[in-house]
C-alpha cells in the first residue's frame, strides 16, 4: 500500500468506523458468550486467533486492541474481560482488514470458559476472504486540472488493493485541489463491483466544478498597538485575486513569523451570486517585550549560563532589538567564554520581505584544549546580516562581519622550553578580521528539535581578507547533507556527511599561533576559523573540538545513527562516527581511511572511528542523552570508572545529536 502514515492513520480510523456501523446492522451476532458468569467479572486468562493467514502480527498491532494477553510476570494482574472492548476490537480487526483491501471479510469472537470460574479465553475468529482491487478509477466533470497530474494524487489507482476509505480521502484531496485555484467544488467518491462475488471494483468521483471564485474585501480586526499595514504586508492575497487556500494558509504563517501576534483568525464567508471570498483576519497582539534566561551543559561548556532581553516592535515598526549576553566555565572550573551582543532587526529591508540586521559584539574565550599553553583571545566589532526565504524550504544567508582580535598566550607549569621560547618570538597579539559568509540552506525536517523525517542540505562559502582588507586572509568552503528516515515500527535511521577546505590567501603571510608543532599555512589562519572535529555532536567520544588540538585546513565528518524509542519519551540510539581533519587537503590519502574496529596504521592523518550506543529521554526542549562510546584509535580518551581504565567512554548532552 502506497500510504503515508498520516493518511493510514486516517483510513484505518475510516475503516472502523465503518466496521462498527456494520457490526451495529442487524447482519447477525458478532459475539458469542459461554460460561455463568457476566463478563465485567471475569479476567482475560488467553487470547487466541483463528483463520489468520493475509495478515500477521505486525499488522494486527496497528489495530491497537483494547484485549490485551496477561502479562507473564506473576505480580501483574490479567487484563479484565469487558464487553465493550470485544465490540470495539472487532470493529478495528475488520476496519483492518478492509483498509488492506478484504471487503468480504467477517470476525467473531468466542468466550470459552476455563478452568477457574473467574477467568475466561478470548477467541478470534477471522473470516479474511479474497482480496479486491481497483479494476479502474473515473473521473466525471473534471475540466479544469489535468485528470493525469490528479489521477497521480489520488489514493485509488488502478489494480492496486481497494480501500473504501479511499472515497473519503480522496474526495478531501479533490476539493484541497480545487481551492488552490478558487474553485470550491462538489465531490463525492463512490464504487461498485460487475458482481455480488467479484473481487475488483470500479472507483468513480463526480466533480461539480462550479464557477471560479476571486477574493473580495480584506477585513483586519483586533489590532491595537501593532499598526495595521504590519500584519497586511504579510499577505499572499489581494482583492481581485484568485482565490488560493494555500496562498491564505502561508499568510497566516508569514504573520505568526513576525512574532507580533499570539494569534490569528480567519473567516472565509463566501458570496456564491458573485463569486467572491472575502477574507475577515482577526488578531490578538503578542506583548513586544520579553526577558529569556537559561543553564546549560555541553562537553566544552559544563557549565553555561545566558540571558536575553528583547523587544519586537521598536518604534512601532516592527523593528526587533536584541541584547543578550552567555558566560561558560569548564569541568575544572576555569572560564571559557564570555559574550554579549545588542541587534537590530528590519523584516522588510528596502521594502521588500528581507530580513536586515546590524549588531554590536564582544567576545572573550579561553582556550584550554592545548595541554602546552591556555590561549585568551578578545574580539570586538559589528557585523550584518540579510537573510531571505526561498519558497517554504529554501534560505540563503549573507552574513558580514568586521572584528577587531586580541590574543595572548600563556605557558602552562609543565610547557617545554621549546615552546615557551616559540610564544616569546613574533606570534601577532592583534589583529583585524573581515569576513563575509554565504550559506545556502534547503530543510524539509518535519521537526527542528528532535527530527524522524525529511532531509536537511546547506552549502557555505566564506573569505575574509582580500577584497575586505585586514590581516586574516583566507577562503573556507564547507558542504553539509543530513536525511532522517522513519520505519513503520516506530525507528527511525539518521544520517549526515559533511566535508569543508580552506586556505590562506594574500601576502604577506601574518602568523596567528605558535609555531611549534604547527603546520605553517594552518598558523596563517586563526584559530577560531580553523576546522575541529570532537564532541557529543560530531565525533563522539572525543572532547569538545579536540581533533587535532591545532585545527587543520581540512576536514570530513560522517555519522549514522539508528534511533529506537522504548517506552514513552524514553529510547535508545546506536551510533557509528567517523571523522579526521587535516592540516593541508593534500595530506588525505585513501590508506588512512581504514575501517572501523581496526587499529589504524598512522595517528596523525588517519580517520577516527567511534562507535557506541546511547540512552535518550525526550523532553520538551530536545533529548537529554548519555552516549557511551568505543574507539580502536590510539588517542582515543578512555574513561576510568572506580579509578580503573575502562575502553570506552560517556558523555552527557542535551539536544540532538545532529
Amino acid at each position: 500500500m502506497r500510504l503515508r502514515p498520516a493518511r493510514a492513520a486516517l483510513a484505518l480510523v475510516l475503516g472502523c468506523a465503518l466496521a462498527l456501523s456494520a457490526l451495529a446492522a442487524p447482519a447477525g451476532p458478532a459475539l458469542a458468550q459461554t460460561g455463568e458468569l457476566p463478563e465485567e467479572l471475569r479476567s482475560v486468562a488467553e487470547v487466541r486467533w483463528t483463520g489468520l493467514d493475509k495478515l500477521g502480527a505486525r499488522q494486527l498491532k496497528a489495530a491497537n486492541l483494547k484485549t490485551r494477553r496477561p502479562s507473564r510476570l506473576p505480580w501483574r494482574d490479567r487484563p479484565t474481560l469487558r464487553r465493550d472492548y470485544l465490540v470495539a476490537d472487532s470493529a478495528a480487526i475488520l476496519g483492518l482488514y478492509r483498509h488492506y483491501g478484504f471487503l468480504d471479510a467477517g470476525v467473531r469472537v468466542r468466550v470459552e470458559p476455563m478452568k477457574d470460574p473467574r477467568s475466561a479465553r478470548v477467541v478470534f475468529d477471522v473470516k479474511e476472504g479474497p482480496l479486491t482491487r481497483i479494476a479502474s478509477v473515473e473521473l466525471n466533470g473534471v475540466t479544469v486540472p489535468n485528470q493525469s497530474d490528479l489521477r497521480r494524487s489520488l489514493l485509488a489507482r488502478p489494480r492496486e488493493p481497494f480501500d473504501p476509505a479511499f472515497l473519503h480521502l480522496d474526495t478531501l484531496k479533490i476539493r484541497t485541489l480545487y481551492r488552490a485555484r478558487g474553485y470550491f467544488v462538489n465531490a463525492a467518491g463512490t464504487y461498485k463491483r460487475g458482481r455480488p462475488d467479484s473481487t475488483s471494483v470500479v472507483v468513480r468521483y463526480d466533480v461539480d466544478e462550479g464557477p471560479q471564485h476571486r477574493v473580495g474585501r480584506i477585513e483586519y480586526t483586533g489590532s491595537v498597538h501593532v499598526r495595521e499595514e504590519l500584519g497586511r504586508r504579510e499577505l499572499l492575497l489581494a482583492p481581485g485575486d484568485v482565490y488560493d487556500e494555500e496562498r491564505l494558509n502561508r499568510s497566516i504563517e508569514r504573520m505568526y513569523q513576525t512574532s507580533l501576534f499570539r494569534q490569528v483568525q480567519v473567516s472565509t464567508p463566501i458570496d456564491t451570486a458573485g463569486a467572491k471570498v472575502d477574507l475577515q483576519f482577526r488578531v490578538s497582539e503578542r506583548k513586544p517585550r520579553w526577558i529569556d534566561g537559561g543553564v546549560g551543559s555541553g562537553s566544552a561548556d559544563r557549565f553555561r549560563l545566558a540571558g536575553e532581553w528583547g523587544h519586537g516592535n521598536l518604534d512601532t515598526r516592527a523593528l526587533r532589538g536584541v541584547l543578550d549576553g552567555e558566560l561558560a566555565w569548564d569541568g575544572r572550573g576555569r572560564f571559557t567564554k564570555s559574550a554579549t551582543s545588542a541587534t537590530l532587526s528590519e523584516p522588510w529591508l528596502f521594502g521588500v520581505r528581507l530580513l536586515g540586521q546590524a549588531g554590536l559584539f564582544y567576545r572573550q574565550f579561553d582556550d584550554w584544549a592545548d595541554s602546552r599553553f591556555h590561549q585568551r583571545t578578545f574580539a570586538r566589532g559589528f557585523n550584518f546580516l540579510i537573510y531571505r526565504e526561498v519558497g517554504r524550504m529554501g534560505r540563503i544567508t549573507l552574513v558580514q562581519e568586521n572584528a577587531y582580535v586580541s590574543q595572548s598566550y600563556d605557558a602552562l607549569s609543565d610547557t617545554l622550553d621549546v615552546v615557551l621560547d616559540s610564544l616569546a618570538a613574533a606570534v601577532v597579539p592583534r589583529y583585524r578580521s573581515n569576513t563575509a559568509r554565504l550559506t545556502l540552506e534547503r530543510d524539509t525536517r518535519n521537526d527542528r528539535v528532535a527530527p524522524s523525517r525529511g532531509s536537511y542540505q546547506s552549502i557555505a562559502g566564506e573569505i575574509a581578507g582580500g577584497p575586505l582588507k585586514g590581516q586574516s586572509s583566507y577562503r573556507k568552503t564547507v558542504l553539509t547533507s543530513t536525511w532522517y528516515t522513519p520505519y513503520r515500527n516506530g525507528w527511525s535511521f539518521a544520517a549526515r556527511a559533511s566535508g569543508g577546505v580552506m586556505g590562506p590567501i594574500g601576502d604577506p603571510p601574518t602568523n596567528f599561533s605558535p609555531d611549534v608543532g604547527v603546520d605553517s599555512r594552518v598558523a596563517r589562519v586563526p584559530r577560531e576559523s580553523r576546522f575541529f572535529v570532537g564532541g557529543v555532536n560530531s565525533l563522539r567520544g572525543y572532547g569538545e573540538n579536540t581533533v587535532p588540538s591545532d585545527g587543520g585546513l581540512a576536514m570530513a565528518l560522517a555519522n549514522a545513527e539508528l534511533r529506537v524509542p522504548v517506552a514513552g519519551p524514553f529510547g535508545f540510539e546506536f551510533f557509528l562516527d567517523a571523522g579526521n581533519v587535516w592540516a593541508r587537503p593534500e595530506y588525505i590519502r585513501m590508506k588512512d581511511v581504514g575501517v572501523p574496529g581496526r587499529r589504524p596504521t598512522s595517528a596523525a592523518n588517519s580517520v577516527r572511528y567511534t562507535y557506541g550506543v546511547g540512552a535518550r529521554v525526550l523532553l520538551p526542549f530536545g533529548p537529554l542523552r548519555v552516549d557511551l562510546a568505543w574507539s580502536e584509535h590510539p588517542d582515543f580518551p578512555h574513561a576510568s570508572l572506580f579509578g580503573k581504565r575502562v575502553p570506552f567512554t560517556y558523555q552527557f548532552a542535551i539536544g540532538p545529536s545532529f
